[in-house]
């Protein structure tokens, strides 16, 4: 194999899909990239045998051919090599030759490869109905519910993003047990999948990278397998759906709420923010203390201090003390953007519901903490 490639675009290339390769895997295959000749142009490809990922780029080639080579070496090489312009090429023993690509230059470094058929490559998608979906606004609903996913949860269902189809609108969920985030919103076409999927945390967080600034994407359902499939521009995402029964989100959502507080998410924020810094670890639990007329933000930590800050409100009700985790709130609110917020509650042990007022799509719910 042998081909001249730009050497910006190969940089980029390569930053883009090595990233689903797992830092900690030792095993050479998974911590590799295929490479692989079209007619006038290479196709990398990378995989942690959950997810993977290629993508396509022009490149002048001499000689057809594929090899896996070893991702982050070859990364550093490349983002190290000063000329404009990369030759690659190949032999028998699976060695690597890297060239200026102008031959001007005589640098020349070697990389020991291997052969690519060792590469574990993903089955092809089964079902070729695609579905085309808005990249920009499936960014926003990342974006306001991806917060609430677990990481590492036992319950594996909790360490991804949920999401569904709802007549004319696509549904995202995300949830760890102790807080929730659900949005809505139209798309052109329908989901194609014929009930709710969890998508991992991992492809979640591969998916609002390669969105940038792309203007149309397309997404596949692999039932057989359960797999989704997702292009954007010149880039392939796979991903493995996870197993197992998402809870029935509705029933967590309060339908009845016996007060609801409009405040100022700014003014919220920023008064969170300072009480936080003496909330006491490790539950970082600050209480919103309601009166009538009055909001006081408070923590505190034993030996160390505390904070009490007032605002006005229009709550009208009995005093009652909510306590939360500090980080808990502030995630809400950052994923946010309207002047103020809807903050409902019925009792100080009962789901708190936190509300956009200018988008009825959006709903969070947090759980509060025992005082």
């Amino acid at each position: 194999m042998k081909f001249v490639v730009e050497k910006a675009g190969f940089q980029k290339a390569i930053s883009r899909i090595e990233g689903i390769i797992s830092a900690r895997e030792i095993r050479s295959v998974i911590s590799s990239i295929l490479i692989e000749t079209g007619d006038d142009s290479i196709t990398l490809t990378a995989t942690d045998l959950d997810i993977s990922m290629k993508t396509t780029l022009s490149a002048k080639i001499a000689t057809a051919g594929s090899i896996t080579a070893p991702a982050k070496k070859l990364s550093q090489i490349i983002k190290e090599f000063r000329f404009e312009t990369v030759e690659l090429d190949t032999d028998k023993e699976n060695k690597i030759s890297i060239r200026d690509g102008s031959s001007q230059a005589k640098t020349e470094i070697h990389l020991m490869g291997a052969p690519a058929d060792e590469f574990m490559l993903p089955s092809p998608i089964k079902d070729s109905h695609f579905k085309q979906f808005p990249p920009a606004l499936v960014n926003e609903m990342i974006r306001r519910t991806s917060y609430a996913i677990a990481e590492e949860d036992a319950r594996y269902v909790f360490n991804g993003l949920y999401m569904e189809s709802e007549g004319d609108q696509a549904v995202f969920v995300g949830t760890d047990g102790r807080r929730l985030a659900r949005i809505a919103r139209n798309f052109p076409d329908s989901l194609p999948v014929d009930k709710g999927v969890v998508v991992p945390v991992k492809a979640i967080r591969e998916l609002t990278r390669l969105i940038g600034n792309v203007e149309e994407g397309f997404v596949g359902f692999d039932k057989e397998e359960g797999r989704l499939y997702f292009k954007l521009g010149d880039v392939e995402l796979i991903t493995r759906l996870i197993d197992g029964n998402f809870p029935d989100y509705r029933q967590v959502i309060p339908r009845k709420l016996d007060h609801e507080v409009r405040l100022n998410r700014e003014a919220l924020r920023l008064s969170l923010r300072q009480a936080a810094v003496l909330a006491a670890e490790p539950s970082r639990q600050i209480r919103l203390e309601f009166s009538p007329g009055t909001l006081v933000v408070s923590s505190s930590t034993p030996d160390l201090g505390n904070v009490n800050d007032p605002m006005s409100c229009e709550y009208q009700g009995e005093e009652v003390t909510i306590a939360f985790n500090s980080n808990y709130l502030l995630d809400v609110l950052g994923v946010l953007n309207s002047e103020d917020i809807l903050l409902g509650f019925s009792t100080a042990s009962a789901p708190t519901v936190i509300k956009d007022p200018d988008d009825g799509e959006f709903v969070a719910v947090v759980m509060p903490m025992k005082i």
